[in-house]
């Protein structure tokens, strides 16, 4: 009964130096965490990620850390610390995505060390931090397990409880405790995760209710300003026109030629392939014919270029020996020649890694656009609507928005071959 009345006391006095009464009304500032940040406390995991360093690598004298590593786009971390005698307290939020999206050329530009969301760090003020330890150690933080120990029930457990005092560092994980608090009545260590999760809820509540509020704001205002074609479901996937056009990172992937590059399986690619040459590789003349291409697609009337959901969207480069194709995967073939059979029509030939020699018409239909169907490409009488990469701004981006996991490609009209290869439309 004293112990409590003991925590109730000291939970009440926190909440009181929160000054709720003006939670609703008040904005708190926040430092952003971003990529040129001089930020000593953190550093780049091996999964790339920039967290907090580990709290073993604390220069405080005392530190207690609540981690919560969420499903719902939401990676949160709670500080108290003491340092000389001084209380400090922080916040951090960074909005999360199941699947990652990288700047795509990051790993030029920053070496891989990008991440689309920043952390977000507050600062705890009006709080007695001293009062709050207390109340933590009240529930034993230095003595509870981690909740796998106890229950042997499946369960998420997003909540890691790290602490450094004395020199010494531990930490614990344990899950939502409601249903074990139904279960095990009797059993006070639930009750003690419980009371910890609320002790640090009752602090940064507000914080986190304006995080989200801006975040709700920025997609209602991105939802109003952007022509959706798959509406944003509960999940965020959504399918939709790029107002960033160009400057999209989805864009930046889609026109990338990385995969043309000169590495290894490229190398070993060309040395299989070698064997099929019967004369010395000849000179090839390209005339006008563009070298890059990337898929275009075509719907409802308007020509668009997609950033898929999984995947890359077929990219072709012709080259003086070679014909790289990126699809699924990268593939390989000779180039034995091109010849200009017609106006702004290229006979092309390859042999593939089989030793087949394959022939494909390139038609430019809309030269200055950048538009060509590439003809018998998959086969005798099939089409592939293709433009250049150097033109491939010029069209809108539809971007299949997927953050938690692969959705379904979205499906585009078939294009009317036969009008597009009328000359008489342009």
């Amino acid at each position: 009964m004293k112990y409590q009345m003991f925590s109730v006391a000291l939970l009440l006095a926190i909440l009181l130096s929160l000054n709720l009464c003006h939670a609703q009304e008040k904005r708190f500032s926040f430092e952003e965490i971003t990529l040129d940040c001089e930020c000593p406390d953190f550093e780049w995991n091996s999964s790339s990620h920039r967290e907090l360093k580990s709290i073993s690598k604390s220069a405080n004298d005392l530190e207690i850390r609540l981690d919560i590593f969420a499903k719902w786009n939401d990676r949160i971390i709670n500080v108290i610390s003491r340092k000389d005698g001084k209380y400090e307290g922080y916040f951090y939020h960074k909005q999360t995505e199941t699947f990652p999206m990288y700047e795509k050329d990051s790993v030029i530009k920053y070496k891989g060390k990008w991440e689309r969301y920043n952390f977000k760090k507050f600062q705890l003020e009006d709080i007695n931090l001293d009062s709050v330890v207390k109340l933590l150690l009240s529930h034993q933080i230095t003595t509870l397990p981690n909740q796998n120990e106890i229950y042997k029930k499946g369960f998420l457990s997003p909540y890691l409880l790290s602490y450094k005092m004395d020199g010494k560092t531990r930490s614990f994980r344990f899950g939502p405790p409601e249903d074990p608090m139904k279960e095990y009545p009797d059993e006070p260590v639930y009750r003690h995760y419980d009371a910890i999760l609320k002790t640090f809820f009752s602090m940064v509540t507000p914080m986190y209710s304006q995080i989200r509020r801006d975040i709700q704001l920025k997609n209602e205002k991105e939802q109003r300003d952007t022509i959706f074609l798959r509406k944003p479901n509960a999940e965020g996937h959504a399918v939709y026109v790029d107002k960033d056009g160009e400057k999209s990172p989805y864009f930046t992937e889609l026109t990338n030629l990385d995969y043309t590059r000169t590495d290894k399986s490229y190398l070993q690619s060309i040395k299989e392939l070698l064997q099929y040459r019967k004369t010395p590789n000849k000179n090839i003349s390209f005339g006008d014919l563009p070298r890059n291409w990337v898929q275009l697609h075509v719907y409802k009337g308007r020509f668009y270029v997609y950033s898929p959901s999984s995947g890359p969207q077929r990219r072709i480069s012709l080259n003086d020996s070679t014909m790289i194709v990126q699809e699924m995967e990268r593939s390989v073939r000779l180039m034995n020649d091109v010849q200009l059979k017609g106006k702004n029509v290229y006979q092309v030939s390859t042999t593939d890694y089989k030793g087949k020699t394959r022939s494909f018409q390139i038609n430019l239909i809309h030269k200055s656009r950048g538009i060509a169907v590439f003809e018998d490409y998959f086969g005798k009488g099939s089409h592939a609507l293709m433009v250049t990469i150097e033109r491939a701004s010029r069209f809108p981006l539809v971007t299949n928005y997927s953050p938690n996991h692969i959705e379904p490609e979205f499906v585009f009209d078939t294009p009317n071959f036969q009008e597009l290869l009328n000359p008489e439309q342009y």
